[in-house]
């Protein structure tokens, strides 16, 4: 018969913040009011000056635990410090603009141990400032469960890494967070290619998380988001030469990379741009795809003045 600790496993939670003392209050809040009890939550401050360590340390909660650190910026090595911190046999983490809703925890562990699988991810939504709903920019939700990782690579499969949840040994038998400055802003998702890679996913229909969109959010603190994505289908072809797998992450680095090339074009960046264009073509893209690119790279933007 198991045991209870094996029914009711310590999960640890992460949440890794920089001067968001208002934000990770009500990150920190969802945590608390979550109707599964048994988690204990490392924030791990990336050496705010706002008062945040003070402010959560006064909490006085025994279950919340403040590793502070010097700002460095990188927030795969800080998911990996609080991750070392912890001891649960589970992991979760929330981005400190972020909030679960209070049945997250409860939800997705009992159907990963019900169906015996060490990792899966579940709905969420966008919601702005203000905390409205907003319409989700990565398209409607797909729960997709199993051996995932073409879903993945393809972005078919849509995972939050706030609405991620693995086991301990599984995040240490694929090397956690990659913290190489090249994935910087895109760790998560390389991290979610090496889990699907390694293990079969669960995917939970319901909703779990409520991700806010703001100027502040890491994904925008970048301004050429569409090369850090490229760069994860760069590294993947390094490691992962599967002939199979490496076409798709070709397919859709070349777009990752069309797509910048637009960006650089309404920017008057055309160097920048045609290497792009052709980097993508050499990846697969074809001409009439990188023909429309160029068209509504201009339809933005001034012509090139001709010398």
């Amino acid at each position: 018969m198991p045991n209870s600790s094996s029914l009711h496993p310590l999960v640890t939670v992460v949440v890794p913040t920089y001067n968001r003392l208002a934000l990770v209050k009500q990150a920190i809040a969802s945590v608390v009011a979550q109707t599964y009890n048994n988690w204990e939550l490392i924030i791990v401050d990336d050496g705010s000056d706002d008062g945040s360590s003070e402010a959560i340390i006064a909490m006085n909660d025994t279950r919340i635990k403040v590793v502070r650190m010097l700002h460095f910026g990188n927030i795969a090595t800080l998911r990996n410090i609080g991750v070392k911190a912890g001891s649960g046999e589970w992991l979760a983490f929330l981005d400190s603009d972020d909030i679960w809703i209070p049945q997250r925890l409860e939800i997705q562990l009992l159907m990963l141990l019900q169906h015996g699988k060490r990792w899966g991810y579940g709905g969420f939504e966008l919601m702005n400032k203000e905390m409205y709903t907003i319409p989700n920019k990565a398209g409607t939700y797909r729960p997709i469960s199993g051996w995932i990782v073409e879903e993945v690579l393809a972005t078919e499969a849509s995972v939050s890494i706030s609405a991620l949840m693995l086991e301990r040994t599984l995040f240490g038998e694929v090397g956690g967070f990659n913290s190489d400055a090249e994935l910087l802003y895109r760790e998560d998702y390389e991290l979610v290619i090496r889990l699907a890679l390694k293990s079969e996913a669960l995917a939970i229909p319901e909703l779990l998380v409520r991700v806010r969109e703001h100027e502040g959010r890491a994904t925008n603190a970048f301004e050429y988001g569409n090369d850090r994505m490229a760069a994860v289908y760069e590294h993947f072809i390094r490691t992962h030469p599967e002939k199979a797998l490496a076409k798709i992450a070709r397919r859709r680095m070349a777009s990752e990379l069309a797509d910048s090339a637009i960006k650089r074009i309404r920017q008057k960046k055309y160097l920048q741009a045609t290497r792009r264009l052709g980097k993508a073509l050499i990846n697969g893209d074809n001409w009439r795809h990188l023909l429309s690119v160029v068209r509504r790279g201009f339809s933005n933007s001034s012509p090139p003045r001709i010398p």
